[in-house]
């Protein structure tokens, strides 16, 4: 019901530290190297492939046209992938971008940068409780980062002065998402979000935290580069 405020549970976290003025557009970075040569995500530092540029550029397009001329906030994780997406969007915006190292992807310690199979003899087996595991020696529990990337939010929203585009990472975006709902880091759930994808955070007419749009990828589905629904 609109207005009314269910009581705290498990899962949840206090929504009072965050009051933002103004939308906040999640973008994430178009196709990578990674994706298509068997390497680690994470923080290993690759470049977008040629669909990845096309992906961003279809991308840029769309919010060219869509924000009709309005001033936005751009920034990006200093991942090459992530910052060559807001590099090709700012050229279409006429925006330059900032770095915020705090959204970058999950620290995936000494796997980044290698394989799958290289990093799979280097892969810690799983612990309870799981959002305290450690993946790989020197990589982020799912607290830690889910900790970095939310203090750097409760932060960032209150600073803000017009809309925000921010170009970050699958896991990066999850985890924005899940704070701008107020849920922890233990909570149970996924948000997807695909390659070169669209999603609008905004406060709806009551004031309440919605999701205006999720993992919107419309301006890819015309050159077909839009991922199908997974049956």
């Amino acid at each position: 019901m609109p207005g009314a405020r269910a009581q705290p549970r498990k899962g949840l976290r206090p929504l009072a530290s965050m009051q933002p003025k103004y939308p906040i557009l999640l973008v994430r970075h178009g196709q990578a190297e990674h994706h298509v040569k068997e390497i680690t995500g994470g923080w290993s530092d690759t470049q977008l492939t040629k669909t990845g540029i096309l992906q961003a550029s279809l991308l840029g397009s769309r919010l060219l046209r869509e924000l009709d001329g309005k001033p936005v906030e751009l920034g990006t994780s200093n991942l090459r992938r992530a910052v060559q997406t807001a590099e090709v969007i700012g050229q279409m915006l006429k925006v330059k971008h900032r770095i915020f190292p705090s959204i970058n992807d999950l620290n995936n310690g000494i796997a980044a940068g290698k394989t799958h199979a290289e990093a799979r003899p280097l892969a810690r087996p799983p612990t309870e409780p799981i959002f305290d595991w450690q993946p790989y020696p020197e990589a982020e529990t799912w607290r830690q980062f889910f900790a970095r990337v939310a203090q750097f939010m409760d932060s960032f929203s209150k600073k803000q002065r017009s809309p925000a585009v921010l170009v970050s990472h699958a896991a990066t975006l999850h985890v924005i998402i899940a704070w701008w709902l107020g849920l922890s880091a233990e909570s149970r759930t996924h948000f997807e979000v695909d390659p070169a994808s669209l999603s609008v955070l905004r406060l709806n007419r009551w004031g309440e935290p919605s999701i205006e749009r999720l993992n919107d990828t419309a301006h890819l589905y015309t050159p077909g580069l839009a991922e199908s629904i997974r049956l």
